[in-house]
């Protein structure tokens, strides 16, 4: 190999070695992120669908055009109707889960409502009203008209509900209204006294759509309004110590201030402020989104903690803000007797973390019957409305790293592990277990929202007994 060879070959090397911690961030972040969008979108599901989703088939009985149906992820909760070159053609939303409290004759009824494209103009075909509807709030949307229902299924009796499908003039009522119109309807004006023989559950069926509207119209009033708090405060007291300690190496040779800062941490952080970072959280946010309205002190620290390591290589929440953290570098340092733990014992004991991330995962998917805050022991420092759990796991972990030093955060802390993972390590950074982890966590989140009615009836039937 002849010298100017070898020198391509040595830069090369060094332009890979430059472009590997980049990559693995990219890799991380993006794994990260994938997870977090399949959760969301698994969640809008569920909040949209919930049990007997619409199908695509159900519209087109009323909108042939249909191709394919959308999520709508605001306030309306239905499903855009699609046409063949992904145009919006309709809408389409069902009374169920929202009305499911009004009842009939004997029962509920679901029912699929089809509404036509968004139109600013005047529909010609749209119904003239013998009156003067009383004002109704105004949604930010433009005009749809209603194209058609259709009963889909019913708790009520099986007779009234086959004479109201039988009802031409009930059935068709509904036809060419729009959504302002029909949360102001006055069913005594309209002369909509519900179908003979089956009044009860005709008009159930009645106010169960106007509810169903009001619902939506209702939810795009309430915007919530950014709460601050005395909570909020102290947190944020907290993160700015929790930085400045972190960043400036000068204070850590001061034993004095070291111990108050840990005990700070424990008592104000822990005990009285209560505000930890936990997988339970993480999950929450992941599928219902980032509370910043209720608790912006807490999702301040929440994104701290994962550009803090990210971009700068140094945790400030695991090393000088989180209280169990605090109490086993306490413990770590003031107990003389040390467990030394086997590099192969170690290593295993690492997937115990991502372990605990997959149960909380594919419970929080799976809308199984666990609380996550019991993967962990944070809660027990709120320890008047923590469970047992909690508190037992956060004594034992306690004890063991008194004399395994920091065992919880090196072995068994999910959350510690998860903002472990975002770590940038420079050049020294390679693939490893974790990235392996991160892969099989995506691999697992996919698997159990494609085949969530699968996984759900398999695990949810022997955790019911």
């Amino acid at each position: 190999m002849t010298r100017e060879t070898t020198s391509t070959a040595a830069k090369k090397t060094a332009r890979f070695s430059r472009l590997r911690p980049l990559l693995l961030q990219a890799y991380r972040i993006t794994i990260l992120i994938l997870i977090v969008l399949m959760m969301r979108q698994h969640a809008i599901r569920l909040k949209i669908q919930g049990e007997s989703p619409i199908e695509l088939e159900e519209v087109r009985e009323i909108l042939p055009e249909a191709a394919s149906l959308k999520y709508d992820d605001g306030n309306r909760a239905g499903l855009f109707v699609l046409g063949k070159l992904d145009e919006e053609i309709g809408y389409a939303l069902r009374t169920s889960p929202q009305s499911q409290e009004i009842i009939g004759y004997a029962g509920p009824t679901d029912v699929l409502i089809v509404l036509g494209k968004p139109t600013t103009e005047p529909n010609p075909n749209s119904m003239t009203l013998p009156y003067d509807a009383p004002p109704a709030p105004q949604l930010d949307i433009p005009t749809r008209k209603i194209l058609g229902i259709k009963i889909r299924k019913s708790w009520d009796t099986t007779r009234h509900i086959g004479w109201v499908r039988d009802d031409s003039y009930f059935m068709e009522f509904w036809q060419g209204r729009d959504w302002d119109n029909l949360a102001g309807l006055d069913f005594y004006d309209e002369y909509m006294e519900g179908v003979s023989g089956a009044t009860l559950s005709s008009m159930g069926i009645a106010k169960s759509i106007q509810h169903r509207f009001r619902w939506s119209i209702d939810q795009q009033d309430v915007k919530p309004e950014l709460r601050i708090s005395a909570t909020d405060y102290g947190l944020w007291i907290a993160i700015v110590i929790g930085l400045f300690v972190t960043y400036r190496s000068g204070w850590k040779g001061k034993q004095s201030v070291w111990i108050g800062l840990k005990i700070a941490a424990i008592v104000y952080v822990g005990f009285l402020n209560g505000s930890l970072l936990a997988i339970s959280l993480f999950a929450g946010y992941a599928a219902h989104g980032v509370a910043w309205q209720m608790a912006p002190g807490l999702v301040t620290l929440l994104a701290i903690s994962f550009l803090a390591p990210a971009t700068t290589r140094k945790q400030p929440y695991c090393s000088q803000i989180c209280p169990h953290g605090a109490a086993q570098q306490l413990l770590s340092r003031y107990v003389p007797w040390k467990v030394r733990v086997s590099p192969h014992v170690a290593s295993g004991l690492k997937w115990i973390p991502w372990f605990l991330i997959g149960i909380a995962i594919s419970f929080s998917v799976l809308e199984l019957p666990l609380d996550l805050s019991y993967l962990e022991p944070f809660d027990a420092y709120l320890f008047r409305q923590s469970a047992w759990i909690p508190i037992v796991l956060a004594v034992v972990s306690l004890i063991v790293s008194a004399f395994i030093p920091m065992a919880y955060c090196k072995y068994g802390c999910p959350t510690g592990r998860l903002l472990e993972f975002v770590k940038h390590h420079g050049r020294a950074d390679h693939f490893g277990r974790n990235d392996v982890a991160a892969g099989l966590l995506l691999i697992m989140t996919w698997l159990v929202v494609n085949y969530y009615d699968l996984f759900h009836a398999w695990l949810e039937a022997p955790l019911m007994k």
